[in-house]
């Protein structure tokens, strides 16, 4: 399978005219995130918000002592700091890069003027938060009422699409964690999905062989999420 062309631009952005486009990315900083990197904590202020171009970030949550586990995804395809457009300072989850990459920061108080500037920045975050609203409840709903192997199906498909490669490192810990699972599980799962030869996964390395298959294999939650983001911003 040949490799994804890596993307350089965010799909939010590029959907402003040019002119608002070249003063939003005047006032943001192209900035390297690193694996782990955790960008803000829950009811904290936000000081940043990011565009992400090649890296993507986690948005998960914990209660108590359990591990986080992940509720939303942000590629190049969105934004960390959506909720500012509710007036809200404070951060609603725990932001943690999961695939390192490039990434444009902007501080909350650029964005605001640049909000206020423009019209056409004001609707596409607007849309953008409804639509990371519908995945934040779609991810709830999945990670309830799903078998584990159509949902790590669906969790593949979301890295995947902003991973901007075929292949990317994941242990069963870390999956275990995003999706809320034992490691037990996760071994079960990604070993039935490799006998299908729709992955290929050794020593915490995958590759999707089949995104077809992979395809397949998810749930509906998946094309649910797509299609949202098709709708509201295509």
């Amino acid at each position: 399978m040949s490799e994804q062309k890596q993307h350089v631009a965010n799909r939010l952005i590029d959907r402003l005219t040019r002119k608002d486009r070249d003063a939003l990315v005047s006032h943001c900083e192209t900035v390297e995130l690193s694996f782990g990197q955790v960008l803000c904590e829950p009811r904290n202020p936000l000081r940043f918000a990011y565009f992400p171009l090649t890296a993507f970030i986690s948005l998960v949550t914990s209660i108590g002592e359990r591990l986080p586990m992940e509720m939303g995804l942000i590629g190049n395809e969105g934004m960390l700091g959506a909720t500012l457009m509710l007036g809200v300072d404070d951060a609603p989850l725990r932001a943690v890069v999961q695939g390192k990459g490039t990434a444009l920061k902007i501080s909350v108080s650029q964005l605001r003027r640049r909000l206020l500037e423009s019209p056409k920045l004001r609707k596409t975050l607007h849309r953008y938060l409804y639509v990371q609203i519908e995945q934040l409840s779609t991810s709830a709903a999945c990670n309830h009422f799903h078998r584990l192997e159509p949902r790590l199906a669906r969790w593949l498909l979301m890295t995947h699409d902003r991973a901007h490669s075929d292949h990317f490192r994941l242990t069963h810990a870390y999956l275990a964690g995003m999706l809320g699972v034992r490691r037990s599980g996760i071994t079960v799962a990604a070993g039935a999905l490799q006998r299908d030869l729709i992955i290929e996964y050794t020593r915490g390395e995958i590759s999707i062989l089949d995104r077809e298959g992979l395809e397949a294999a998810c749930c509906e939650c998946y094309a649910a999420t797509i299609g949202d983001y098709g709708r509201m911003l295509a």
